[in-house]
């Protein structure tokens, strides 16, 4: 009757009309909802009887519900709870059928949907908690601290008299002993920094070969420190230049080739010593796995994960489905979306503190105005208090009666007295209060407490505050109440099984009901009538199913995703609702935040390296020195005959000077740092006297300011003005800073320009080296605020992309774009700062200019990577040991001494992308082997450290992050190889070649011509036997590579249809003798992280909501 009443109304629009079928629906629903979560269908006569009218639909749209009307569906997103009150839409939408939400249309203009926060729609069940003030207690905090902390439990002999009940670990536990105590990912971490300490080492001793030869290389070719000067003399640059000299006089011997070649070799056992460990971690992670499994039991052997619910799932519903398909069920837990609650918790904890600190200055006041202490609790501090009271006025009356005699003038009693004196103006008092305050204030105190503001101790003014702070505290709390009373909806839920086996059988049923699904057909029916996806497709079976699941017998079907749960220290409730589906956009937000950041740096560097290049040219001084071959400086400016009073040569150099060239302009005649232009003609052209009437005329078109250049020696070239720099830069380096800052013999005016260049080049340098420092610490910081911001559903997930996108920005920054800044490629040299190096290929120069700049900042991130995992520590222990005794409440104090994480992902971060940019360029620079070494032996000391004595407890990583450095180190030692064949495969490194290849294409000289290989010619260097070794062993790598990389893959999938069995007891015996290890429940408020935000004893709208 009452649906005809409601179909008999007039209907002005379709869209009404839906609404008010959802109206309809959601009274029907909520008629029999009772017995259809107990899993019994409705009686005959439970829709019968009269609806209650529907008002007609207004011109706003949406219906109301008359007076009376308490209709619940969230099924349909409908709420209504008062009289009058209109139907509200839940935050996921109006359903067009139950589970299925419809997107609502967004109100921002760049189509981002506002959440509008949530009404109170009945009064709020719960008041705020009462402020009441705790004094700060030391030994209260550091309990709490140590239970934070991985200590062990002292028997009740080892008690002592400080009560401790816990002690520290030894920084040397074994590692068996942490199989027991840690999960796999903190155990293998350490496994990993041992093996790759030893791996290292070794790779350090095997590149003694390499070492040994640039050492003889450097000594044989009288390699001078200008040519190849600090850390590059120790690498393959020193082979360069010794081969290429050798080869431009015809003495490459075999003996010669024999001694690369075995560098070489050595290089390539390198690697193959790498892959091995890469295998064995492969296996022995696994074998760790199951060991630590073994040793402990954990709540995640038991449960599974379950998506797909419907918002509106019961605990009863979905346990009553999985005893049906599975067996017993321990615990179902409905993972809800809180976030919107945890930041309103977080608030709320915010605004107590504040709470807490105005309750401190309204005691502080009143004490000090002599006024009685509001709701002072019974204590110490109390009957201090008026212990204190008593004994100074029986001292001030026994001093004025005689008794006593009279003591020094007290000003601070002499200020108290006054902030005490009733008949003053209260101005006058919390002034005299506060110099008395600040009086006895401990050094250091800040903020509110540290105040000597008067209106700080006005009790009136800060009750006013506390009134304000309350106001603020009572909204919060409303807001809390209200999305308690809108509800949680329902994202997933943990099912834990009594029975490990019954865990294990629900894999299996599910992996039975794919493959169920696969072996469908419907070839028969009708293209039209076909199931359309695997939910049609299994409702099309017409069987029971365990992937199909209904709220209700009248409720259409949802298809779950079923799979083993991770630990319950492994859940980020806040992030629950976002959905993994659109992970990837998220991801490439991150990955064009991260591009943009790189560009930023390499746009600052860039420019840095672009304004060092505009600055003089500068050569080799000792090959432009007197019978230098090509130029000659003496025999065309003789400076050292020079002097204040005879300028001579100087007078004839500086026209030349004055005029505008810099690095880049003389490129033609300086290659990395070598003067190669022949300028021989010029010599003597200002003494000899067939060149008079020329330099006669040079020097009196010179002294004439009116006219203009002439173009000196050479008119139709500037290799004279670069010539005259290079001869300028040389002389002034000769005569040293002192002389200069002396201004000896009139050098302070002549060598200002080259003192100017070489203080500019420092400081463009220094920015350069500031900037790629900043960055990667800015880069650090940004990987955890890009993480945080892709909202993963798991702790894992999000070690993991902070892991992968340090490593990214670390390698991309340290090893890509130095090497793309220095190299010099035609074809790309349109792209901004990069491929305008000068650099071709990797010669003796490369080496000079790029691997000596490499190796350093290598080795200064090798000893300032452990440390900076340290700081939180440092920073930690200094602000317990500077604010310990400033601290005004225990919240303050319990905050203070909470110890830092113990993060694996920025360990793992950091490690992989020094590893990965040690090995890149590893095969010419082994002096990298050298620096991870010592990065790897700090590590180790620095971690094991803070693990057992400072941070606290690490949640139950997994070995996720160690699978990422067995699948990096494959990539870094292909690359290696890659490098490797330009490194070793050049022509002025001595080398065999293959068979068939004539020996002069192996020669860096040819008929005293210097021969180079085209740029993209690889074929020329792996005809070289020095290149084709690591060419095959390039080859080899990426082939194997990803040939396991797609096993592996396989695996997976098919490893995702069962689940092994570690034969655990029943899960309720194992919580009885107290077993179980970590949480013992998937709910929020059994999750450390996340219980302090909930109400603890569950009488709150929001513990109601979350059952």
């Amino acid at each position: 009757a009452g649906a005809r009443s409601a179909s008999s109304r007039v209907i002005p629009s379709r869209g009404r009309a839906r609404r008010l079928c959802a109206c309809t629906m959601a009274f029907l629903l909520r008629a029999f909802s009772s017995q259809a979560r107990d899993g019994e269908l409705p009686p005959p006569n439970a829709l019968s009887g009269d609806l209650p009218s529907l008002p007609a639909v207004s011109d706003a749209g949406l219906p109301s519900i008359p007076a009376g009307g308490d209709v619940r569906a969230s099924a349909v997103g409908v709420t209504v709870d008062d009289d009058d009150a209109p139907i509200s839409r839940s935050d996921s939408g109006v359903f067009d059928s139950p589970g299925q939400p419809t997107k609502q249309r967004s109100s921002s203009v760049f189509g981002k949907k506002k959440k509008k926060r949530p009404e109170l729609t009945t009064p709020r069940k719960s008041t705020i908690k009462a402020s009441v003030y705790e004094p700060p207690n030391l030994e209260v905090a550091l309990e709490r601290m140590r239970r934070k902390q991985p200590h062990d439990l002292k028997s009740e002999e080892e008690i002592g008299e400080d009560g401790r009940r816990t002690k520290r670990l030894p920084a040397s536990i074994p590692l068996d002993e942490m199989m027991q105590r840690f999960s796999d990912g903190i155990v293998f971490w350490f496994i990993v920094l041992r093996d790759y300490l030893i791996a290292f080492t070794l790779l350090t001793a095997l590149s003694g070969g390499l070492f040994h030869l640039a050492n003889v290389a450097n000594e044989e070719n009288g390699t001078g420190w200008d040519t190849l000067s600090g850390l590059a003399r120790a690498t393959y640059g020193a082979v360069l230049f010794w081969g290429s000299n050798k080869s431009k006089a015809g003495e490459v011997s075999d003996a010669d080739r024999d001694a690369t070649l075995a560098v070489v070799a050595l290089d390539a056992v390198q690697m193959l010593v790498l892959c091995a460990l890469t295998v064995y971690h492969f296996y022995y992670k696994a074998r760790v796995n199951d060991e630590v499994d073994v040793n402990t039991i954990t709540i995640d052997d038991y449960a599974v994960e379950v998506r797909g619910l419907p918002e509106n799932a019961t605990e009863a519903s979905v346990k009553a489905h999985f005893e049906k398909h599975c067996g017993a069920v321990f615990e179902v837990c409905l993972g809800r979306d809180v976030t919107q609650v945890i930041k309103l918790r977080k608030r709320a904890m915010a605004l107590e503190a504040n709470a807490d600190l105005l309750e401190y200055m309204l005691r502080r006041a009143q004490r000090l105005l002599g006024q009685e202490i509001e709701n002072e609790p019974n204590g110490p501090e109390k009957w201090k208090r008026l212990w204190h009271l008593a004994y100074d006025k029986v001292k001030k009356d026994l001093v004025k009666r005689g008794v006593l005699p009279g003591l020094a003038i007290d000003f601070y009693a002499l200020v108290l007295e006054v902030a005490k004196d009733q008949s003053l103006p209260m101005s006058d008092r919390t002034e005299s209060a506060a110099r008395a305050a600040k009086r006895a204030m401990k050094k250091g105190t800040v903020g509110a407490a540290g105040s000597s503001n008067p209106d700080d101790y006005n009790p009136d003014l800060i009750k006013e505050k506390i009134k304000a702070l309350n106001v603020k505290r009572e909204e919060n709390a409303d807001a809390v109440a209200a999305c308690a009373q809108q509800g949680f909806p329902v994202v997933c839920a943990w099912v834990t099984f009594v029975e490990e086996q019954t865990c294990v059988d629900c894999i299996t049923r599910v992996a039975e009901s794919k493959e169920a699904l696969k072996a469908l057909s419907f070839d028969l029916l009708p293209k039209e009538a076909r199931p359309r996806d695997a939910r049609a497709k299994m409702i099309a079976r017409g069987e029971e199913d365990i992937r199909l699941y209904r709220e209700a017998p009248l409720m259409p079907p949802q298809k779950l995703r079923i799979r083993t749960a991770k630990p319950p220290s492994d859940v980020l409730w806040e992030n629950l609702h976002f959905s993994e589906k659109t992970m990837w956009k998220r991801k490439l937000r991150s990955a064009a935040i991260m591009t943009f950041v790189l560009l930023v740096s390499l746009a600052v560097i860039g420019a840095a390296i672009a304004a060092n290049n505009s600055l003089n040219p500068y050569a080799t001084c000792a090959d432009v020195g007197a019978g230098g071959e090509l130029l000659d400086c003496p025999a065309i400016w003789d400076l050292e005959s020079t002097s204040l009073a005879n300028p001579g040569a100087r007078a004839d150099i500086a026209p030349f000077i004055e005029q505008d060239t810099d690095v880049f302009a003389c490129k033609a005649h300086v290659e990395f740092g070598v003067w190669v232009a022949d300028v021989s003609a010029a010599n003597g052209f200002f003494v000899n006297d067939a060149n008079a009437s020329l330099a006669a005329a040079f020097r009196a078109s010179a002294s004439d300011s009116t006219s203009s250049w002439s173009g000196g020696i050479f008119p139709d070239s500037n290799v004279d003005e670069c010539a005259a720099h290079v001869c300028h830069h040389c002389y002034c380096k000769e005569k040293g800073f002192s002389a200069y800052n002396d201004d000896v013999d009139g050098l302070g005016a002549f060598c200002k320009e080259y003192w100017d260049d070489q203080l500019l080049s420092v400081a463009y340098l220094g920015v350069a080296v500031a900037v790629s420092t900043v960055m990667n610490l800015i880069l650090k910081e940004l990987c955890n605020q890009l993480a945080y911001w892709e909202h993963p559903q798991s702790l894992t997930k999000k070690e993991l992309a902070i892991a992968s996108y340090m490593i990214a920005a670390l390698v991309v920054n340290m090893a890509f774009l130095p090497l793309f800044m220095a190299a010099q490629i035609d074809a790309l040299a349109g792209i901004p700062f990069l491929f305008k190096g000068g650099h071709p290929d990797m010669s003796g120069y490369w080496y000079s200019d790029f691997s000596n700049k490499f190796a350093q900042i290598v080795i200064l991130n090798a000893g300032s990577f452990p440390f900076t995992l340290l700081t939180p520590v440092v920073i930690w222990r200094l602000n317990r040991w500077y604010f310990t005794d400033k601290v005004k409440s225990q919240r303050e104090l319990n905050e203070l001494t909470t110890p830092p994480p113990f993060l694996l992902s920025e360990r793992y971060g950091q490690f992989i992308a020094q590893v990965v940019y040690s090995l890149i360029f590893s095969a010419g620079i082994p002096l990298v082997h050298v620096a991870m070494v010592v990065f790897i032996a700090m590590s180790i000391v620095i971690d094991r450290v803070m693990l057992v004595r400072y941070c606290a407890n690490p949640p139950r990583y997994s070995a996720k992050l160690a699978a990422l450095l067995i699948h990096s180190m494959p990539v870094a030692v292909a690359l290696h190889f890659a490098v490797a064949v330009w490194a070793f495969g050049t022509r002025d490194a001595p080398s065999y070649v293959v068979s068939g290849v004539s020996e002069s294409s192996s020669q860096a000289w040819v008929n005293g011509m210097k021969q180079t290989d085209a740029q993209y010619d690889i074929g020329a260097r792996i005809a070289r036997v020095n290149g084709l070794i690591p060419f095959i062993g390039f080859v080899a790598v990426s082939s194997l590579f990803v040939i396991a990389e797609v096993t592996l893959f396989i695996r997976k999938k098919l490893a995702a249809r069962s689940m092994d069995l570690e034969g655990c007891p029943p899960l309720p015996l194992v919580i009885s003798q107290k077993r179980l290890t970590g949480m013992s429940s998937y709910k929020i408020t059994a999750n450390p992280d996340y219980k302090h935000l909930f109400d603890a004893d569950g009488t709150d709208e929001v513990s109601e909501a979350l059952r």
